[in-house]
């Protein structure tokens, strides 16, 4: 099952998210999940994503299931959305430069060593966008002799095609792990259909209709990632890492033109990094880090232009073509070291420097509007220290102050206590306060058109977004098998960016301030030598000041799953599991009129096995959505169909 790092008693483990230094799990007194490589690998998943919203207190949303159209979303205990989580590969942030969306495709499964989930507010630590959690998705590094040499291939329904190769390989103190693989489909939403509400004045409601989507719906991407680490030592080393993805989507057709005409987007995002660390004086560890990540979109799209015409309707609507891009080039030093014999003190200084570019034309070329040609540079210095008192108590103080050219600076602390009963059973606690700076593209970017009909424009004058999160929670261990979970959350989250519809027009405005609380439950563990299980529950229950209960957000989440496996031999396995998951009832509410919409609960199941034969040959098959049910992510989108997909892979 998924593993929950506050709970897992294996000496050689360790997380270096919650502090950004490797430490003991039973020493972190966040609240930590690990996916790990095993589970990475008996999965369903088609994406990352697909797995971590399985855990506990993790609400991911995603609009089409493979390609890119509106932005993923990212719920950590109520807070989140499409920007407020961060993503990272080995420490390096990789939220859009220009709009802080999250890309779950860049990432191939096969590159990836596990996955830390930090569960809540972490500014105090990683400064804006960190007001959910963090996301640090961990890459291979070989650690044995050898190579090897892994060919894949994998196909699915709706014409899915999956075809590449990775190396994995060590000589001396070189390690070195590269993966490369295209992937097609024929419809990203792996759905025929979507749902489109028409309010209808008469009866005061919405009409319920479904339209085709499955014209103009291709999607294909590319993908190459590559590390290297060079070790001159046990505690000195560097390490290159690099991930490359360029990736084609179809988004439909146009609304408004006399003619319709293809909506489409290419996207290209990378990011390099070189880091490298060192321990010296016995004790002092020095990590230092230069990165660039990059992510640039061009699309053929339909842009909403005001009419020069003195009479007509306020707004027309032409063919064009709408690009953007954004550069983070940032560079992090950090030094920790114990200081007595209970303290540990981790002090760094991050600096960024993020580029943003936006141009929106006609057909022909013809600007529309102005050209965004922006800038902003952050600068922060951050401090931890965690104390040891008496073996059983841990205390951790952090603080960090970030200061930004185009808003307001931003002080974010955090303090926790872990106390251990016994090395069974442990309570935790914490309060923190966390932020998120308004990005380049809600500050600056030209008018465009997100919502048919509707332009949107950007806002100057924006605040950055904060908010103030209290934790209380328990682990237990008991039968030496099993790992129980129960922790409370509150937040109170204020000048939240919304983009409200006034008079018309669509912009991004400081308004909500926003309630949470509730309570995650998670019990897992082994219940048989060759069975092994996980349950989760989550209670959120979010309320915005003005307006009451939060839309889209369902009081009830849970998951479930168990993994079988069975030895055929010394060198050859089955692995088979089923995991569920439960989505509560919600409603949202209609963006033009206001009103209402309520959605139904709904529950998805999804089978996975795989054998292992030889130490060599893999061979995989995955169901997702077994029983086809016919549910909605949010209103007007629908969750993808039953799907299959079988896959092969060799190691050499």
């Amino acid at each position: 099952g998924l593993s929950n790092a506050q709970k897992i008693h294996e000496l050689e483990e360790i997380v270096v998210t919650a502090t950004r230094s490797p430490r003991s799990p039973e020493k972190v007194v966040a609240d930590v999940d690990i996916v790990k490589e095993e589970d990475i690998k008996n999965s369903s998943a088609t994406n990352i994503d697909d797995i971590l919203r399985r855990l506990g207190g993790v609400d991911i949303r995603r609009y089409s299931d493979m390609g890119f159209g509106p932005p993923i979303s990212v719920y950590i205990r109520g807070i989140g959305g499409s920007k407020r989580v961060m993503l990272m590969m080995d420490g390096v942030p990789l939220n859009s430069p220009i709009t802080g969306f999250l890309n779950f495709n860049q990432f191939q499964l096969s590159s990836i060593e596990r996955v830390e989930v930090v569960k809540g507010p972490f500014s105090s630590l990683y400064g804006s966008n960190a007001m959910g959690g963090v996301i640090n998705i961990i890459s291979k590094k070989r650690k044995k002799e050898g190579i090897n040499i892994i060919p894949v291939f994998k196909l699915g329904n709706y014409d899915f095609r999956k075809g590449g190769i990775g190396v994995l390989g060590r000589k001396g103190k070189f390690s070195y792990s590269l993966s490369g693989n295209y992937r097609t489909i024929d419809n990203h939403y792996r759905r025929d259909k979507e749902i489109e509400y028409i309010y209808d004045p008469a009866i005061g409601g919405f009409d319920k209709r479904y339209k085709d989507v499955s014209e103009y719906s291709e999607y294909n991407d590319t993908r190459f990632f590559a590390r290297f680490d060079y070790d001159f030592s046990k505690v000195t080393g560097i390490t290159f890492t690099g991930n490359y993805m360029k990736a084609y989507t179809e988004m439909g057709p146009t609304v408004f033109l006399p003619v319709e005409r293809k909506k489409d987007q290419d996207k290209i995002s990378y990011f390099l990094n070189l880091s490298g660390h060192t321990i010296l004086f016995n004790n002092l560890n020095l990590e230092a880090r230069i990165f660039t990540n990059f992510d640039k979109s061009k699309a053929k799209w339909e842009h909403i232009i005001d009419n020069p015409a003195p009479f007509g309707p306020p707004f027309l609507f032409v063919y064009g073509k709408r690009k953007y891009w954004g550069r983070d080039t940032g560079i992090q030093i950090k030094a920790s070291m114990p200081v007595m014999s209970f303290n540990y003190l981790t002090i760094g200084i991050d600096s960024n420097f993020i580029k943003a570019y936006w141009k929106n034309t006609k057909e022909d070329g013809t600007l529309i509007g102005e050209v965004m040609d922006k800038s902003m540079n952050t600068y922060a210095i951050y401090f931890q220290n965690e104390m040891e008192l008496f073996s059983r108590f841990l205390v951790t103080l952090g603080a960090r102050y970030d200061i930004n050219s185009e808003t307001e600076n931003s002080f974010s602390p955090k303090f926790g206590i872990l106390y251990k009963l016994n090395n069974d059973i442990s309570f935790r606690a914490s309060v923190g306060r966390a932020f998120r700076a308004p990005n380049l593209q809600e500050l600056y970017s030209p008018t465009w058109m997100m919502i048919p009909g509707i332009p949107f424009k950007s806002n100057p004058d924006l605040d950055p977004e904060t908010i103030w999160s209290y934790e209380l929670g328990t682990s237990i261990r008991f039968a030496d098998r099993f790992n129980f979970n129960l922790i409370g959350f509150y937040s109170k989250a204020k000048d939240l960016i919304s983009a409200p519809i006034r008079g018309g027009i669509q912009r991004f405005e400081n308004l909500n301030e926003v309630k949470t609380n509730g309570f995650e439950v998670v019990i897992e563990g082994k219940i048989f030598p060759w069975l092994s299980g996980y349950i989760n529950y989550t209670y959120t229950h979010s309320v915005e000041e003005k307006e009451g209960r939060l839309d889209d957000m369902p009081l009830h989440q849970a998951n479930g799953g168990i993994r079988f496996t069975y030895e055929l031999g010394p060198k050859n396995h089955f692995t088979a599991s089923f995991d569920i998951r439960y989505y509560g009832s919600r409603f949202f509410k209609d963006r033009k009129t206001q009103k209402k919409i309520n959605l139904d609960s709904f529950t998805v199941s999804d089978f996975n096995m795989r054998f292992d034969l030889f130490d060599r040959l893999g061979i995989q098959m995955a169901i997702t959505n077994i029983t086809d049910e016919d549910y909605e992510i949010h209103g007007s989108v629908l969750g993808p169909e039953r799907c299959w997909w079988a896959k092969v892979e060799y190691k050499f």
